[in-house]
């Protein structure tokens, strides 16, 4: 998401962030996120879970050092 007051407000209102992913059909082209999107439906949060730690490895980072750098680009740490 290349627009931080997007980022601010999926951050105060997932549920209106993910409504919102849900409309957008670019976005649902993606496999990875029709797939995530599923999931968020379905309600399964271990599924979401195991999807960032994958996606985390294969970027060779860490879900903490991702949660860091998001709150260090909004001066929250």
């Amino acid at each position: 998401m290349s627009n931080p007051l997007g980022v601010l407000q999926a951050l105060q209102n997932p549920q209106a962030f993910m409504q919102n992913v849900m409309n957008n059909s670019e976005v649902m082209k993606n496999p990875m996120a029709r797939n995530a999107v599923d999931m968020y439906r379905r309600g399964d949060s271990a599924g979401l879970k195991n999807m960032a730690e994958n996606l985390c490895r294969e970027n060779n980072t860490t879900p903490q050092q991702v949660q860091n750098m998001i709150m260090s680009h909004f001066g929250m740490m």
